[in-house]
């Protein structure tokens, strides 16, 4: 436990130092986060044990505020280790991810389809220590659905709504607008007794600040980089308790906006013979005054399935209106196991005489 305090206070201490009153946007983001692997790091392609996994999530956000018009995000990914790399102890993950992110009145949404890559280097005989480095390319595109469900200040200006056709309404893309988006990521694993294990890992992508305006005209919006780092550990406390403690940080590069999350997470193992492990867990997300929310986590693990549900109580100065409801998670993710069959020699039993 003592080799994990140095790192973990110094990423803490780092994003503290370096960011304090400086929170005021976000970015895409989710509480179950570790539910949707590929979302944020491409070297967790293929970072697990067993043959394939599939993940799904859906997040909606402030339907308490904006009813319909609120943030409604599914996510879905299958990855797998397909490949035995260089060495017997290495080997080639790869996965593909998709995510929709809708809101608003006019439905404004966001969608991306990436697929992605990761060879994960032994760094040790035994294959306890890894580093995995990973790559992942796709589309993301934009675009309103409903737009004649908008309504625009020159609607009101000598004219009723909805008599003609706006200037404003003139003005937009009615076309998707997209981008190739390519992201890099470096993860490394440290199994460092038979129980506990330490990860760190560290993602960059959106490069080239590509136009995101969907004004035909005069539109100067561009998407900045962004940085994704993480770090946590879980540890065994005894044959009934295992602790999962996480730190991860999101920044927007060339402005203000950022995201700090810091978590933890306590799984019971409530029936072995069944396989059958309950989890819970607190979590806290960073954002202007005090923060943004106060994150709850539960689910289960039965045998190779993993259920989740995350709630995030607003605390924002949002809560005026939201009434402390933020956003609602539901998760499941399974690891798949295929396994060869055995095809030995056959024997040739001779009797005795």
């Amino acid at each position: 436990m003592k080799i994990l305090r140095l790192p973990l206070l110094a990423l803490l201490g780092l994003i503290v130092a370096t960011n304090l009153g400086q929170i005021h946007a976000q970015d895409i983001h989710f509480t179950l986060h570790r539910m949707t692997p590929l979302a944020f790091n491409p070297a967790t392609s293929g970072g697990f044990y067993g043959s394939y996994r599939i993940s799904g999530l859906y997040r909606d956000q402030y339907r308490s505020v904006a009813g319909n018009a609120g943030y409604k995000t599914p996510t879905f990914s299958v990855d797998a280790p397909v490949l035995r790399g260089f060495k017997k102890t290495d080997w080639l993950g790869v996965g593909i991810f998709f995510y929709s992110d809708r809101s608003g009145t006019g439905n404004l949404t966001q969608s991306s389809f990436k697929i992605s890559a990761a060879y994960h280097l032994a760094l040790n005989k035994k294959g306890t220590s890894t580093l995995a480095i990973g790559y992942q390319t796709g589309s993301v595109q934009r675009e309103i659905k409903d737009p004649f469900e908008l309504i625009f200040e020159d609607q009101y200006l000598g004219q009723l709504p909805g008599s003609e056709l706006p200037q404003t309404m003139e003005q937009l893309e009615m076309d998707k607008k997209g981008f190739l988006d390519h992201v890099g990521g470096l993860k490394f694993t440290s199994k460092y007794n038979k129980t506990d294990e330490f990860y760190i890992g560290i993602s960059a992508g959106r490069f080239g600040k590509p136009d995101w305006s969907l004004v035909a005209q005069g539109g100067q919006y561009q998407v900045d980089p962004r940085a994704y780092g993480e770090i946590g550990m879980t540890t065994v406390l005894n044959s009934k308790w295992r602790f999962s403690p996480n730190i991860t940080y999101q920044k927007i590069m060339g402005n203000p906006a950022n995201t700090l999350v810091i978590q933890g997470i306590m799984d019971l193992n409530y029936n072995p013979e069944k396989e059958i492990v309950l989890r819970g867990g607190l979590g806290y997300r960073s954002g202007a005054d005090i923060g943004d929310a106060i994150q709850i986590m539960l689910g289960a693990d039965i045998q190779d399935i993993r259920v989740m549900l995350g709630y995030d109580v607003n605390i924002s100065s949002l809560t005026s209106a939201s009434g402390t409801f933020g956003a609602f998670e539901l998760a499941a993710q399974y690891i798949g196991k295929i396994y060869k069959r055995p095809n030995p020699d056959p024997i040739i039993f001779c009797p005795r005489f």
